[in-house]
């Protein structure tokens, strides 16, 4: 027995196709079109992808151009479907020609696609309209856009179940206490001042960052922070930041066009939230409240309120809330807003958005009780469409509903929408922004939620292409038994005739 070489062994073992790196580069076509990435490349309607996405960009005739919608709008779907970070993102791209393929690349390459910073331009232009308008296209791709089923009495068309509901999506931020903000705030002004004293080589004047910075840290190396020590150091801090203020608008009257002009946009901004932010500190420590109207939350991230909600696992959040709505499993953000409001008026611009979207009325909307006031209930009843809830006041004695199995119905089908926000938040990270802006946030929580419509969209090609594979082979089996059944009974059939 000879021995067997390496080139044998791998012939042995190479019982699947497979490429190397210079078939690759050559071309992305010979990739499994079974996989995700390329099933979903294949599918989803691009050309009017494209055309939407240069709408908003708004470019002008100069400049490099911008990247293809193919590229960017891909590579969001990557980000999140995949949780990454920006510069991870970029980095599993580099590295999957699956992912090269749905961003429209013709060849593998080991190059970034793009710079990571280009996901905060892109989304300084976008907002969750845009991916609204792509869901659509979705819908409009897939056949689940609703279609008309009957005409009210006023002549409007009616068609599909609207399904609403309400959530907070928090961003990523430390939690906001007031000693936190004021440290934050003592920080700010002692930056700033460094930072000019810097460029321009003039002495820094005196300040009292290293007080309030010890009396900080005092309080956090205790364990059982007392409601006295809490007030202490808040007093503390207040002191010093006044004085801080006073210095730096002091020498900001020296040197003021100097001053100025070292200062960067988001340093005037985070100045202007430092600024509010003491105001509300001192205005609640001296009146002795714990909320006041428009409460900043983080230096940072100015445009964060504090929304309470009331639910179990945390009371208070911070982040944006939003009113969404889902139309045949397709997730629409209707409303985003950073101030806390009550859901229950977005119900008739829900209803109108609707209307916008698909040319016709709902023929039944599903909503928890704080949308199913009495004026919504009035809306509701004119617009002739079904709300199976039950009626306000107190119960009857003897419940005699016609409606009882529409409305235990009712209940069960809205659950999809708390599924989506859960599966939004825990799987999609829309529970979890990490962009700082108020208008790349909102285009963060766009992002999330179109990733998971485009996932229940590659859901629905799947299960169509496994629903036509199983008609096929029920056919195929129902024809091999009849083909069976007609080879036994021939036979039989011949005695028969022979006898007779």
């Amino acid at each position: 027995m000879g021995v067997k070489t390496s080139e044998s062994r791998m012939k042995y073992y190479s019982q699947y196709l497979s490429h190397d790196l210079f078939e690759l580069q050559d071309s992305l076509s010979g990739l499994s079109k079974s996989n995700r990435w390329v099933k979903l490349a294949d599918n989803l309607p691009w050309d009017k992808i494209e055309k939407e996405y240069n709408k908003r960009l708004r470019n002008r005739h100069n400049g490099a151009g911008n990247k293809p919608a193919r590229m960017v709008v891909g590579a969001f779907i990557v980000k999140h479907v995949e949780t990454l970070s920006d510069e991870k993102t970029i980095q599993a791209i580099q590295e999957n020609p699956y992912m090269q393929y749905l961003l429209g690349l013709p060849k593998f390459t080991e190059k970034p696609v793009f710079v990571p910073e280009l996901f905060v331009l892109v989304r300084k232009r976008l907002d969750h309209d845009f991916f609204n308008m792509l869901t659509l296209m979705l819908a409009e791709a897939d056949g689940s856009k609703p279609k008309k089923e009957h005409i009210d009495e006023e002549g409007n068309d009616h068609g599909g179940t609207m399904k609403i509901d309400a959530t907070c999506c928090d961003a990523e931020v430390r939690y906001p206490t007031d000693c936190n903000l004021l440290e934050d705030g003592s920080n700010q002004i002692d930056r700033l001042l460094n930072k000019f004293c810097a460029r321009y080589k003039i002495m820094k004047p005196r300040t009292h960052r290293v007080e309030s910075r010890q009396a900080f840290i005092q309080l956090t190396k205790k364990k059982r922070k007392g409601k006295k020590l809490v007030g202490k150091t808040k007093l503390v801090q207040i002191r010093c930041l006044q004085a801080d203020f006073q210095t730096f608008f002091d020498f900001l009257g020296k040197h003021a066009s100097n001053l100025l002009a070292c200062f960067s946009r988001r340093d005037c901004k985070w100045l202007m939230a430092t600024i509010k932010m003491y105001e509300q500190q001192k205005m609640m420590f001296e009146q002795n409240v714990r909320s006041c109207a428009d409460r900043i939350i983080s230096i940072y991230q100015p445009h964060l309120r504090p929304i309470v909600r009331g639910k179990a696992k945390a009371k208070v959040e911070f982040g944006a809330k939003i009113g969404a709505s889902i139309v045949n499993g397709y997730t629409y953000v209707d409303r985003l807003s950073w101030d806390a409001y009550n859901e229950s008026s977005d119900l008739v611009s829900q209803m109108e958005l609707y209307r916008m979207r698909f040319g016709i009325l709902p023929q039944e909307v599903q909503a928890d009780k704080l949308y199913l006031g009495k004026e919504n209930r009035k809306y509701i009843k004119a617009c002739h469409v079904n709300c199976y809830n039950r009626p306000l006041g107190r119960p009857p004695k003897e419940e005699n509903d016609l409606h009882a199995d529409d409305k235990k119905r009712a209940i069960g089908e809205r659950n999809e929408i708390e599924a989506t926000f859960g599966t939004s938040k825990r799987v999609y990270r829309a529970n979890d922004i990490r962009a700082k802006l108020d208008d790349t946030a909102d285009t963060w929580i766009g992002a999330c939620f179109f990733a998971k419509n485009a996932m229940k969209f590659l859901r629905g090609l799947l299960c169509l292409i496994f629903a036509n594979n199983g008609l096929k082979t029920i056919k195929r089996r129902i024809f091999y038994g009849i083909d069976n059944l007609v080879g036994v009974l021939t036979p039989t059939l011949e005695c028969l005739v022979k006898i007779i």
